[in-house]
């Protein structure tokens, strides 16, 4: 492993490097609140078969945010993080997005076509904020707003306590070595690291620019993972037809018994499906 921190237009953006530069590169991009840690369980099953960029995006992590909302717009983040990729990364690549990573490599592929191979977004891209009913802008930004104030925790078993309601599996000591970055300990409180103003400002961009206005630009392969829990979900069901019927070249996956962080969740299995796409594809340019 080794620690990137690249320079980009006077903005410093950080993450980490695993693997055989010769290697396909695959880049990953973490959720809302989250940062480059979000992947660590993915990464021993991939480090054989990809040279791996795993992004703090801005405002999380380590990575600087920015001062104006609409540099949190995705089609201006997406050009950022090409300025990046020139600087570590071979073309043509294949990009994961988790969330809003997930929506974010969307754009990318819509604004770089020629630099993407394939994409696989694990449980993003497809539901927020379109296809739930009634959750108007004004409303996103309120609930974010609430939930970010209301991150505050006394102990670590309370954050545990609540994260643990974020996933299926058990909690175990991996678990906590990809959410203990997210918070800052403030005179004995965790809090969240994010940085609210991004937080609202990427909340913002996702009406602005919603995932639904790359689906007909997308012309590499796409991998969909997506949770199954909770079994009954409308918002979810809407989301994926529609983008099953927007992109012309996209296989979806539903990972038994996981939620929103599948990677957490299960990532073997998020690993083996992955690598069986790849493969399928190589094999198609062959």
């Amino acid at each position: 492993m080794a620690e990137l921190r690249i320079l980009e237009n006077n903005h410093t953006f950080y993450g980490y490097e695993f693997g055989d530069r010769t290697l396909p590169t695959l880049v990953c991009l973490h959720g809302m609140t989250s940062d480059a840690n979000s992947f660590n369980a993915l990464v021993r099953f991939l480090t054989r078969d990809f040279h791996l960029i795993l992004l703090d995006l801005p405002g999380h992590g380590r990575t600087e945010a920015y001062n104006e909302e609409k540099d949190y717009l995705f089609s201006s983040v997406a050009k950022r993080i090409d300025k990046v990729l020139n600087q570590v990364a071979t073309k043509p690549l294949y990009i994961l997005g988790h969330s809003w990573g997930a929506d974010l490599s969307l754009h990318y592929a819509k604004a770089f076509p020629e630099k993407v191979k394939g994409i696989v977004l694990i449980d993003g891209g497809y539901v927020f904020p379109e296809q739930v009913e009634g959750l108007t802008l004004e409303k996103a930004v309120l609930d974010w707003d609430e939930y970010i104030d209301s991150s505050r925790y006394q102990s670590w078993e309370d954050v545990v306590k609540d994260y643990q309601g974020y996933i299926t599996k058990k909690w175990d000591i991996n678990l906590d070595s990809i959410i203990h970055s997210n918070f800052n300990n403030i005179n004995g409180e965790y809090v969240l690291r994010a940085d609210k103003f991004s937080l609202l400002s990427t909340v913002k961009a996702f009406y602005k620019e919603p995932s639904s206005t790359t689906y007909e630009d997308i012309q590499c392969p796409v991998l969909m993972l997506h949770a199954t829990v909770p079994e009954i979900d409308p918002s979810r069901d809407r989301g994926l037809h529609t983008i099953k019927k927007s992109i012309n070249n996209i296989k979806v996956i539903g990972i038994e018994n996981t939620k929103h962080n599948i990677h957490w969740d299960d990532p073997q299995e998020v690993a083996e499906k992955l690598l069986l796409w790849k493969q399928q594809i190589e094999k198609n340019i062959e």
